[in-house]
């Protein structure tokens, strides 16, 4: 994943995770499979986080994009 992808993702998901809005993790999701491949990995990780309302796991997912 690109490091100013993985910066803003991180950023994004963390907002969306502290708000508990599950509609815009699947939107930052959306957005960065549209920019990157490498994310899909992830993105099935956050959206099954999402749809089981596990935003601390969204949150650290968040943790590991920042950390590279």
């Amino acid at each position: 994943i690109p490091p100013e992808l993985a910066k803003e993702a991180a950023e994004r998901f963390r907002e969306a995770a502290e708000m508990g809005d599950v509609t815009r993790i699947k939107a930052v999701v959306e957005d960065c499979l549209s920019r990157s491949e490498a994310f899909g990995s992830i993105a099935d990780r956050c959206i099954q986080m999402a749809e089981d309302f596990e935003f601390e796991g969204i949150l650290k997912i968040a943790d590991e994009l920042e950390a590279g």
